[in-house]
């Protein structure tokens, strides 16, 4: 699947944008760097894993590998848009968690928040992760997935999930929210990259 191939080469990209992120700004390293380097080990990690689920029709690994990237997306979007950087990064290497910060408004980081927050930029993304969530707490999908009735009232109920119970046009919806998630995140980082290094021509600049 071409979906697939992009994902996959997206996953492979995470090692380029990294080198980018360091490389920038003469290769000093900022605090935020570190938070946003975390984002990419974990977005290698999940595709990484991701991929491997849909290869193999596992939907209870894949949906919630996806809302693992949609959570890592709402995060960086909130520290592109919402924050300063360094600080928010040395919030998070004190231990701090988003959920125990506030925003502007005074509001707690939760899960929800955050959506709000990135709605704005991403709303494609909102529903997408409402639809994993199904995949994440038992729920009834489970229970669809597990159960079929056939035309003359025969009960099917197998393990494991068989790959001809979800439509393939399923499987395709979560590569294809994988990859829009990723080169999203991907924009993000890259448009940290620039600032960065705006930063450290412009420090370097002071002290000539």
């Amino acid at each position: 699947m071409p979906v697939r191939r992009k994902l996959d080469g997206l996953r492979i990209a995470h090692l380029d944008v990294g080198l980018h992120v360091v490389s920038a700004g003469e290769g000093k390293i900022f605090t935020a760097d570190l938070a946003v380097m975390a984002m990419l080990q974990r977005g290698y990690g999940v595709l990484d894993a991701l991929i491997d689920a849909v290869d193999n029709y596992n939907m209870h690994a894949a949906a919630p590998l996806l809302r693992l990237q949609l959570d890592t997306l709402f995060r960086v979007s909130y520290m592109a848009n919402h924050a300063e950087a360094d600080s928010l990064a040395i919030r998070l290497l004190n231990g701090e968690e988003f959920r125990s910060m506030r925003d502007a408004d005074g509001k707690k980081l939760t899960d929800g928040r955050l959506q709000e927050l990135a709605a704005a930029h991403h709303d494609w993304a909102i529903a997408v992760y409402r639809e994993t969530s199904g995949w994440v707490h038992f729920s009834l999908s489970h229970m669809k997935a597990t159960t079929q009735t056939g035309d003359d009232g025969s009960i099917f109920m197998g393990i494991p999930l068989r790959p001809t119970v979800l439509p393939v046009s399923l499987w395709l919806e979560v590569l294809g929210a994988a990859v829009q998630a990723t080169d999203e995140i991907f924009e993000y980082v890259r448009r940290w990259a620039e600032t960065k290094a705006h930063s450290a021509r412009r420090i370097r600049d002071a002290n000539t």
